[in-house]
Formats: structure tokens, C-alpha cells, sequence
């Protein structure tokens, strides 16, 4: 998988950059001073006071910039240590989900181990209940439900419990999470095809799931995102293995197709890697992916 470090940590990512640009900016400013004051200092015609208060503005305005820039790296400093604080706390979070098994964050599925992701938060070992961090700007328990969403796709997809919600929350701005924006960015920082369609077709969807891909689905009118992890071919007609972030029971039912296109408005399409939704909507059968 992709490694996401300080620099990927949401609304942390432009103030560190543009505190660095501003402090380059302030940078060629003072050479451009200091160049000044060489040339007035160093050239006889210029004598007199006029000058000579020339040279105590320069001296003047070199100092704001010094002081500019030393506020400009306390800022980046503040920021960085900021985000560190963030990804320590993610860190700790995906150990837990790494070390979790037998707690409410998986579940054992009909078709194997499933990670299963509660936007409302999870427990550790000792039995503890945590929120999910996230520099988002919005709260992960109450408005997250896409990039839990999201998260539950890419861990069971790519095997990797250390994606969580506050991983992809973290990759958001604050208005990523409406229309579906958040599947966008964050399947093209994972380099994954996906595909929105109005409208869900059940032989395109088992395809798609049978060849590896996830589905996001709105559902309640577009108010509410959930996750198609895996499908169920012993069944007839196949069932699916779903995770709704707000329902922690939803790992361990067997739901319909019926029940997915229940109230829904739009489904994305998520192809693993090294593949394109196309290919595994009409790849039909040949590669079935146990969850």
C-alpha cells in the first residue's frame, strides 16, 4: 500500500507548505535588502541624510523580516508537531486493529475474516472505547460514515487493517465527503479505478465483487454511505457481506441485493490494483475472491 506520512495529514498539509513558501519569499527579500543597503552603503554619491535615513528604513524592515521569519517557522513547527500528535494517535489506532481479532472491529464472516469498521469509534484490549482522530474538520462518529466506508473497501481489499477511518479522513478536506468526493481522491491516491453510476445492476455488482472489486452504495436517499465488501456464491441467489459504519450488527447479516438497492441513489465501483472496473465487471466468474 501506499505510505502516508506527516505531509498527508488533511488541513496540516497546505499551512506547513505555504509557511515554507512564505518563508522562502521572505528569504529573497532580505537579499534583495541587504543587496540594497551594499550598493547605498557602498556608493560615495549617496551621503546625506536622505540616504543615510534610506539605510535605517532598510535596517528597520531587515529586522520585521527576521521576526516574520522566525514566527513563520514557529508556525511550521506548531503545525508539524501537530500532525505528528495525529499520526501517533492513527498509529496506536491501526495497532489495535492489527491486534483486534475477536473484538466488536472483526468479524468472522461466511466467507472468512471481514474488517469491519463503526464510524462511532472502537475498543482496545482492555476493553476501552475510542473515537476515531482525524484532522477531517468534521467528526468521524456523526459525519463519517463515507470515509468509514471507504476505509472498510481498502483494508479488506488490500488485506491491510492498518487503514482506517481516521486514515482516510485524514486525506479529506472538509467538503470531501460530499457527492462521493472523498472516493475520487482517495481511490487516485491508492491508484485505483472506480466508476459512479446512478442506478445498481446485480450481475455487474457480483462481477465486479467476484473479481476483487468493492462497491460503495447511498442509500436512505443519498443521506447515508455503506460498503460492499464481498459476496457470497454459495447462496441462491448470492448474498453479500456489508458493512454499514452506523450499524455494528451489519458484518454479521446476510443481506440481499434487495436490501443494498433499498433507497439507494448512486453506487461507486472500486477495482483493486492493476485492474480496471471494466475488466472485473466483465471478467463474469473467472476470478472469485473470497473476503
Amino acid at each position: 500500500m501506499a505510505e502516508f506520512g506527516i505531509s498527508d495529514y488533511g488541513i496540516f498539509t497546505n499551512g506547513i507548505s505555504t509557511a515554507q513558501t512564505l518563508n522562502q519569499q521572505l528569504s529573497v527579500g532580505k537579499s534583495a535588502l541587504s543587496s540594497v543597503k551594499s550598493i547605498i552603503g557602498n556608493e560615495s554619491i549617496f551621503m546625506g541624510p536622505a540616504a543615510t535615513a534610506c539605510l535605517e528604513t532598510l535596517t528597520s524592515a531587515d529586522g520585521k523580516l527576521d521576526s516574520s521569519s522566525t514566527n513563520f517557522s514557529t508556525i511550521v513547527n506548531f503545525l508539524t508537531q501537530t500532525a505528528e500528535n495525529y499520526k501517533k494517535g492513527d498509529d496506536s489506532a491501526s495497532a489495535t486493529v492489527l491486534a483486534s481479532t475477536g473484538t466488536p472491529l472483526l468479524y468472522n464472516s461466511p466467507n472468512g475474516k471481514v474488517i469491519y469498521y463503526s464510524q462511532k469509534g472502537y475498543y482496545d484490549q482492555s476493553g476501552n472505547f475510542h473515537h476515531w482522530e482525524s484532522t477531517w474538520g468534521k467528526n468521524i462518529a456523526s459525519s463519517g460514515c463515507g470515509p468509514t466506508s471507504m476505509a472498510a473497501c481498502l483494508a479488506n481489499m488490500l488485506n491491510d487493517p492498518s487503514i482506517t477511518p481516521s486514515t482516510v479522513a485524514n486525506m479529506l478536506a472538509y467538503d470531501d465527503n460530499v457527492g462521493g468526493n472523498y472516493v475520487y481522491k482517495v481511490a487516485d491516491a491508492y491508484h485505483l479505478d472506480q466508476t459512479c453510476h446512478i442506478g445498481l445492476k446485480r450481475e455487474e455488482s457480483n462481477n465486479l465483487l467476484r473479481n476483487g472489486g468493492k462497491m460503495i452504495v447511498a442509500v436512505n436517499n443519498g443521506g447515508h454511505y455503506i460498503a460492499v465488501i464481498g459476496i457470497n456464491d454459495s447462496t441462491n441467489p448470492p448474498t453479500y457481506i456489508v458493512d454499514d459504519p452506523y450499524d455494528d450488527n451489519t458484518a454479521k447479516k446476510t443481506w440481499r441485493f434487495e436490501d443494498i438497492a433499498a433507497g439507494h441513489t448512486m453506487v461507486f465501483h472500486i477495482a483493486p490494483p492493476g485492474k480496471t472496473v471494466q475488466q472485473c465487471i466483465s471478467g463474469g466468474n473467472n476470478t472469485l475472491v473470497q473476503v
